[in-house]
């Protein structure tokens, strides 16, 4: 009976595996994306924040993923807030030191070539202050960078 149950649970372990190996690859390649998406935002952020939130897919990033940024303040998306004065969001805030902050989010990625890509995205820091786009990447040395940001919508 002992030998039944674990060759069972093996059994169920092995089916698992390829699944997991499958999508592996595929969502770190997207993650190395979305990181160079990220630095790219930051870099290129001219408005006070003192905290970038991080939202993939409508969800908070993941703890792995936030640790790549690690000395930066790149937190996940529900860290900040949306303050908002008379029924209009004014800004977004940073939950824990209440200074502002800005919300970056990250969508689907369409790949155009195996180093060449297209990730939707954008930002949101208020009612007047928000973008959302394209941002067209390339590999070049086994390295991701952003080449061009073609913004879609923007207040």
């Amino acid at each position: 009976m002992k030998n039944t149950r674990l060759a069972v649970v093996f059994l169920l372990l092995a089916a698992l595996a390829p699944a997991s190996a499958q999508n592996s690859p595929e969502e770190a390649k997207s993650a190395d994306l979305y990181e160079a998406v990220v630095r790219y935002q930051i870099k290129t952020w001219d408005l006070a924040a003192n905290s970038y939130c991080v939202s993939i897919d409508g969800k908070d990033a993941a703890k792995d993923f936030l640790a790549r940024f690690d000395p930066l303040p790149v937190k996940p998306a529900s860290a900040c807030r949306k303050r908002t004065s008379q029924k209009v969001i004014m800004g977004v805030v940073d939950k824990k030191s209440r200074k502002p902050a800005v919300i970056f989010d990250l969508e689907s990625v369409r790949w155009l070539s195996s180093d060449e890509a297209v990730v939707v995205g954008g930002y949101f820091c208020g009612s007047l202050c928000m973008a959302s786009g394209k941002y067209h990447l390339i590999r070049k040395d086994s390295r991701w960078s952003v080449t061009s940001f073609l913004i879609q919508i923007q207040s």
